[in-house]
């Protein structure tokens, strides 16, 4: 058995590739080049007489003898790096970092689109991924293939952290010459109205026809559909209602071809949070990025004011996000 000096990349490197399941990703997350990684773990597979990983068809998986050592390699670097992982510096002005954000697809209407710009002004080099939540987001998180997680309440199992964002509730939308609707909506027209319905059992949005059932609401459902993009243009070419979360209507809303109206019934409300693994916790790229979406986000007022006489509007313009 070799017996050559290790130092705190060789133990970073070894729990990187077992949570990565590659070279290649580990090689992302601790800052050195594919060959570097290659090389060190050759050396590391002769200083301990062990193969510590094999190619499986889920990627490279730990040998018996590496899972055994893995608690005493987390304990070296914490020892070695009380920082918890921040060995990566991170420089906002001059990283070209890519973060990938995996989000719903109302986030991605309404929220990424803001991240983008305030990414352009903060950090210009900065390059950003938008990825569709489903149920590998848990997996890709503690992979590290994603940095941060939002929407509302993701199934995470133990050693994820979260963070409230806001608190969202629901509007209808309707086509801004709907022959039948205008400014306000009362409950005899939404019930006399067919509707068109998202159906998507892994977000938050699948919550909403118990509700409505809860409040003796039966929807005239015409259209399903299994995702939010391409609303715009199928709501304006019918005559067609839908719920929506209220700032997704007030970004429709901004072209003029959607009508934003106050549900006839007692809302349903949610919170938007945003969450990442512990393993990232401490990671300064990570907490810059958690920081600054929290800082653009957190406690928005809500999207739309009601007024009595039925009309809708936004709220102060210093108020809304910016």
């Amino acid at each position: 058995m070799a017996h050559s000096k290790l130092d705190l990349y060789d133990f970073l490197l070894l729990r990187e590739i077992r949570a990565a399941r590659s070279v290649t990703g580990a090689s992302e997350q601790i800052g050195l080049s594919q060959p570097a990684v290659s090389i060190r773990l050759g050396r590391l597979r002769d200083h301990f007489d062990d193969p510590l990983f094999v190619r499986t068809s889920e990627g490279m998986m730990a040998t018996p003898f590496l899972e055994k050592l893995l608690p005493h390699i987390e304990q070296a670097i914490n020892l070695l790096n009380p920082e918890g992982g921040s060995y990566k510096p991170f420089d906002a002005d001059t990283s070209s970092r890519r973060f990938r954000l995996g989000l719903s697809h109302v986030a991605q209407l309404v929220m990424f689109p803001e991240i983008v710009a305030a990414l352009r002004r903060s950090a210009p080099l900065v390059q950003l991924d938008s990825v569709d939540l489903d149920p590998s987001t848990g997996n890709l998180l503690e992979s590290g293939k994603l940095d941060l997680a939002i929407g509302y309440t993701i199934d995470l199992h133990h050693g994820f952290y979260q963070q409230r964002l806001f608190a969202e509730n629901y509007s209808c939308i309707a086509r801004a010459d709907h022959p039948r609707v205008s400014k306000a909506l009362t409950r005899k027209q939404f019930l006399q109205e067919q509707h068109l319905a998202l159906v998507a059992p892994t977000t938050g949005h699948s919550r909403l026809d118990k509700a409505l059932e809860e409040r003796g609401v039966q929807r005239k459902v015409a259209v399903r559909v299994s995702s939010f993009l391409g609303l715009e243009r199928i709501i304006t070419s019918t005559d067609l209602l839908a719920i929506v979360p209220s700032r997704l209507a007030r970004t429709l809303a901004l072209g003029g071809r959607i009508l934003p109206l106050e549900l006839p019934f007692p809302s349903l409300s949610y919170e938007v949070r945003q969450y990442w693994h512990e393993r990232y916790h401490h990671d300064a790229g990570n907490s810059w990025m958690r920081k600054l979406i929290f800082d653009m986000f957190t406690n928005l007022p809500p999207a739309f004011t009601y007024q009595a006489d039925g009309r809708t509007g936004s709220p102060d313009p210093a108020s809304a996000p910016g």
